[in-house]
């Protein structure tokens, strides 16, 4: 959209009924006050829905409830540019462990995506497998309420066996079962088990006498990074390129946080030995970094 198009949208709506937006009034009230980019953004989706409504007949959206505001305002406009009637749900959003939504704009580097290009079904399943005791509770009520046919009864008898097998993950597994299922379906949840079950079941041995091609699918598109082997002469530089997370990756390094094939390495001079670092003479490396944090690399020259 130009610039000149956006300025003849906004010609319908009124500044007035934009300020008595929930989040406006929130922000302005709190000091927190907000961006002109954020002020307008209530225009930009409501159009969005327009065009959505206007060229592929939807008139229906699912959001969080705090998009409330917004999908008022892309209901009042489309009824005034169409005369038709939209309509729309909000479910409460999903939070972490701080309160904070789970979300594709977050800072966090552990944001996760239903696109299994952006989110393998395996790091999907891993997310929620590996969320503590302290928030798995809230959490799994909260998918199960809004996402899943569960009863409560049946909610409450998962959340009693978990409270009595602490340390057993079961709530855990329940839930990332659950969301898993629902968004990559059977197929994505049995490779993300299978998956799960060769890294975390002291069987990496297994792992080896796997093709190539299996490997990479049961890690899926987006937990496989491709990278040239001329551009990496130490373990150091090759760290500092798979580290995705806070801190730095050479310091977490030396404290043994990284491990190639299983292997651990701690240090960042030590000159990289291909034939040392790829799985069994395949062209591609295993790094996890921690205990958990597991993605593959598939080397090119």
């Amino acid at each position: 959209m130009s610039s000149i198009r956006f300025l003849e949208v906004c010609r319908d709506f009124r500044l007035g009924d934009m300020l008595r937006l929930g989040m406006v009034k929130s922000r302005m009230r709190d000091g927190s006050g907000l961006s002109c980019t954020e002020f307008l953004y209530q225009i930009l989706q409501s159009y969005d829905w327009y065009r959505l409504s206007r060229d592929y007949n939807c008139h229906f959206q699912i959001g969080g409830n705090d998009q409330l505001g917004h999908f008022d305002a892309g209901y009042d406009y489309i009824k005034r540019k169409t005369g038709k009637i939209s309509a729309s749900i909000c479910l409460p959003l999903l939070t972490d462990a701080q309160g904070k939504k789970l979300s594709k704009t977050s800072k966090e580097h552990s944001n996760i995506w239903l696109d299994e290009r952006k989110t393998s079904p395996f790091t999907f399943y891993q997310y929620f497998r590996q969320k503590p005791d302290s928030v798995i509770i809230p959490l799994l009520k909260q998918v199960y309420v809004h996402f899943s046919l569960q009863t409560i009864e049946e909610i409450e008898e998962i959340e009693r066996e978990h409270q009595a097998n602490l340390g057993k993950w079961i709530a855990q597994e329940k839930l990332a079962e659950e969301l898993t299922k629902l968004v990559h379906g059977s197929n994505g949840l049995k490779i993300a088990k299978q998956c799960s079950k060769m890294l975390f079941s002291d069987s990496l041995s297994e792992l080896r006498k796997m093709p190539t091609s299996f490997i990479e699918e049961q890690f899926g598109t987006a937990s496989v990074q491709q990278l040239f082997r001329s551009r990496f002469s130490t373990i150091g530089e090759l760290a500092d390129k798979v580290h995705s997370g806070d801190g730095s990756s050479i310091n977490k390094m030396k404290t043994g946080a990284l491990k190639l094939n299983g292997i651990q390495f701690t240090n960042p001079d030590e000159v990289i030995d291909f034939d040392k670092i790829c799985l069994n003479g395949k062209n591609i490396t295993l790094v996890c970094w921690g205990k958990r944090k597991y993605h593959l690399i598939k080397w090119i020259g």
